[in-house]
């Protein structure tokens, strides 16, 4: 699953949490602190926590920040009419958490309405500061647009950001030009965390035109850039064959450390090593690791690499015809 902290494990206290029958959420791993015993194992990533768990169920990622250093990634997204009829022209900005489901909410939303992307996204880390973000819009052409807004910049307070709970946090700038033959829209548009970071965003284009690839066109170019099957048939998986010949090698402790542990750690892949040693082949569960985590580009070199860096001859098996996998 995607989430948005900045990852860093000394600034956050990261729990997976499972719904019971009854529907309340249990806390059911505490990251840093797993046990031996326990059925569950997250890796966190950049941008993903991949989850592993014996059985199916319903499960979140819920983040606490220990301290003002944690910051959290905010997509800034815009927006606009993809059609103006009126002097009045509206432009939304998106300041929600950075993560795919809520991007493809956001995207279906403004596609119901009618709206435009009016510029690529962008990433903001905002941190817990318990400073508020400011939006503000600049350098517009004042012989042909003037902005209505009558503060400086606009104000999103850090609690409406920081818990999350508003997945559609927006401010709206309202435009308007002074003859309805005026097109091209020139301005910049800034967005700063008070005493924080900020980003801008340099507009140049024409309001009666909807040239850009919009909605699921970019929005399947960023969930999967290579187009590759996250399930069925065409997914990217290890040949069964390379698996089978990589586990029955690596399976079995070796004295020099050549073994799964080993493969845990080139692959790094080795904060939980306990969770590996509690299955009954702690090569298979290593290698579905990896294999979700490049199912985008589908590509055994790097794999072929680090068996070659073990030291195992298996490194040869890559060798084997599609016919044998």
């Amino acid at each position: 699953m995607d989430h948005c902290s900045d990852a860093c494990p000394e600034n956050w206290a990261i729990r997976l949490k499972k719904q019971n029958y009854e529907g309340v959420w249990e806390d059911v791993l505490v990251m840093g602190e797993e046990l031996y015993s326990e059925p569950y194992y997250c890796q966190l990533e950049a941008e993903t926590c991949r989850v592993f768990s014996e059985q199916l169920g319903r499960f979140s990622l819920v983040g606490e920040s220990l301290n003002m250093a944690a910051a959290k990634r905010l997509r800034l997204v815009l927006f606009s009419d993809a059609y103006c009829s009126t002097l009045e022209y509206n432009i939304r900005v998106y300041c929600m958490d950075d993560t795919q489901d809520v991007f493809k909410e956001v995207m279906q939303m403004e596609r119901q309405l009618g709206g435009r992307l009016i510029d690529e996204p962008h990433v903001l880390l905002f941190k817990d500061s318990y400073h508020n973000l400011r939006l503000s819009i600049h350098d517009m052409p004042q012989a042909h647009w003037r902005s209505k807004l009558l503060a400086g910049y606009q104000e999103i307070p850090f609690y409406h950001i920081w818990n999350g709970s508003q997945r559609y946090l927006h401010c709206t700038f309202t435009l308007e030009r002074l003859s309805l033959s005026t097109c091209e829209l020139t301005c910049q548009l800034c967005v700063w965390q008070v005493e924080g970071e900020g980003q801008s965003f340099s507009l140049d284009f024409n309001i009666a035109k909807d040239c850009r690839p919009l909605d699921s066109e970019f929005l399947l170019m960023d969930t999967n850039p290579n187009g590759m099957a996250l399930a069925g048939p065409s997914a990217f998986q290890i040949p069964y064959l390379i698996r089978q010949k990589i586990c029955s090698s690596l399976d079995t402790p070796c004295p020099n450390g050549a073994d799964w542990r080993l493969l845990a750690q080139r692959l790094k892949l080795d904060r939980h090593m306990s969770f590996f040693a509690s299955k009954a082949s702690p090569t298979s569960v290593i290698l579905d690791l990896w294999e979700a985590q490049h199912f985008h580009s589908g590509n055994l070199n790097q794999l072929a690499t680090v068996m070659a860096d073990i030291g195992k001859q298996e490194a040869m098996i890559f060798l084997v015809s599609d016919g044998e996998c």
